[in-house]
């Protein structure tokens, strides 16, 4: 291989929802959606903290917000609780799209649903590709 096949040149930013993401949490063909989500937060030390959510754990809006539901009494309902950031990675287009988010938690009225929701607003779009990374 040559030099030039294992440069990286660095993630690309917006703030645009990439389609295949959109595709990904639209809520439709969940059984064929396996791939897991990792999604991170900040513990109360200032570590990295992940959980992994499906397809199903996750639906974009309209309006281009993602909601998602966790156990209340998780890790991460704590942390999100406390910093409202996060961040979703799953792997797209042969390379990691990073979105991070501001979220707050949503009320509910359904005492019977053991289930914290939360909606989350897109800050910025990372995109992560390295050629020589790529599946052939």
């Amino acid at each position: 291989m040559k030099e030039a096949e294992h440069s990286y040149k660095g993630p690309t930013t917006s703030r645009e929802i990439p389609k295949g993401v959109t595709r990904y949490l639209d809520g439709a063909d969940l059984l064929t959606k396996t791939q897991a989500l990792r999604l991170s937060t900040t513990d109360l030390d200032g570590w990295p903290h992940a959980a992994l959510l499906s397809a199903g754990d996750m639906v974009i809006m309209p309006s281009g917000h993602i909601r998602f539901a966790l156990f209340p009494k998780s890790t991460v309902t704590s942390n999100l609780d406390r910093e409202k950031r996060l961040t979703i990675a799953l792997s797209l287009d042969g390379g990691i799209c990073e979105l991070r988010l501001r979220s707050r938690r949503l009320v509910h009225s359904t005492p019977d649903v053991p289930l914290a929701f939360f909606e989350a607003e897109v800050e910025t779009v990372r995109q992560h590709v390295a050629p020589y990374a790529a599946v052939t």
